[in-house]
Protein backbone atom coordinates (compact mmCIF):
# COMPACT_ATOMS: atom_id res chain seq x y z
CA UNK A 1 0.00 0.00 0.00
CA UNK A 2 1.60 3.18 -1.06
CA UNK A 3 1.30 6.28 1.76
CA UNK A 4 -0.89 7.96 -0.71
CA UNK A 5 -3.09 5.68 -0.94
CA UNK A 6 -2.90 5.26 2.97
CA UNK A 7 -3.87 8.44 3.70
CA UNK A 8 -6.93 8.71 1.45
CA UNK A 9 -8.03 5.46 2.89
CA UNK A 10 -8.04 6.84 6.51
CA UNK A 11 -9.11 10.17 5.49
CA UNK A 12 -12.10 8.51 3.75
CA UNK A 13 -13.02 6.40 6.99
CA UNK A 14 -12.66 8.83 9.20
CA UNK A 15 -15.52 10.64 6.75
CA UNK A 16 -17.92 8.10 5.91
CA UNK A 17 -17.03 5.62 8.82
CA UNK A 18 -16.60 2.46 6.84
CA UNK A 19 -13.91 1.22 4.74
CA UNK A 20 -14.43 1.45 1.03
CA UNK A 21 -14.52 -1.55 -1.40
CA UNK A 22 -11.39 -1.44 -4.01
CA UNK A 23 -10.72 -2.58 -7.42
CA UNK A 24 -10.92 -6.10 -7.95
CA UNK A 25 -8.01 -6.40 -9.79
CA UNK A 26 -4.32 -7.78 -8.11
CA UNK A 27 -2.44 -4.63 -9.39
CA UNK A 28 -4.13 -1.62 -9.73
CA UNK A 29 -3.25 2.22 -10.02
CA UNK A 30 -3.28 2.78 -5.75
CA UNK A 31 -2.50 6.66 -6.90
CA UNK A 32 -5.31 6.99 -9.38
CA UNK A 33 -7.75 5.15 -6.14
CA UNK A 34 -5.97 7.15 -3.71
CA UNK A 35 -7.49 10.15 -5.71
CA UNK A 36 -11.20 8.97 -6.30
CA UNK A 37 -11.16 8.47 -1.92
CA UNK A 38 -10.53 12.05 -1.75
CA UNK A 39 -12.52 12.94 -4.20
CA UNK A 40 -15.13 11.18 -2.20
CA UNK A 41 -14.69 12.81 0.70
CA UNK A 42 -14.34 16.04 -1.02
CA UNK A 43 -17.58 16.23 -2.66
CA UNK A 44 -18.86 14.42 0.65
CA UNK A 45 -20.68 11.33 -2.00
CA UNK A 46 -19.20 7.57 -1.94
CA UNK A 47 -18.34 7.23 -5.43
CA UNK A 48 -17.04 3.60 -4.34
CA UNK A 49 -20.61 2.21 -3.66
CA UNK A 50 -21.55 1.95 -7.41
CA UNK A 51 -17.86 1.16 -9.07
CA UNK A 52 -16.69 -0.88 -6.78
CA UNK A 53 -19.73 -2.17 -4.65
CA UNK A 54 -18.75 -0.69 -1.08
CA UNK A 55 -21.45 -1.50 0.98
CA UNK A 56 -22.45 1.19 3.61
CA UNK A 57 -22.26 0.85 6.55
CA UNK A 58 -25.92 1.32 8.25
CA UNK A 59 -27.25 2.30 11.67
CA UNK A 60 -28.30 -0.32 13.81
CA UNK A 61 -31.58 -0.40 16.54
CA UNK A 62 -29.39 -1.47 20.00
CA UNK A 63 -30.36 -5.24 20.84
CA UNK A 64 -32.98 -5.26 23.11
CA UNK A 65 -31.70 -7.46 26.61
CA UNK A 66 -34.10 -9.51 27.69
CA UNK A 67 -32.74 -10.86 31.15
CA UNK A 68 -34.45 -14.15 32.42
Amino acid sequence: MTQKHKEASMKFIEHFGYYPNHPNDIDFDQDAYAEELLKCVEDNFDYTIKKYGTVPKTEQPKPEIIWD
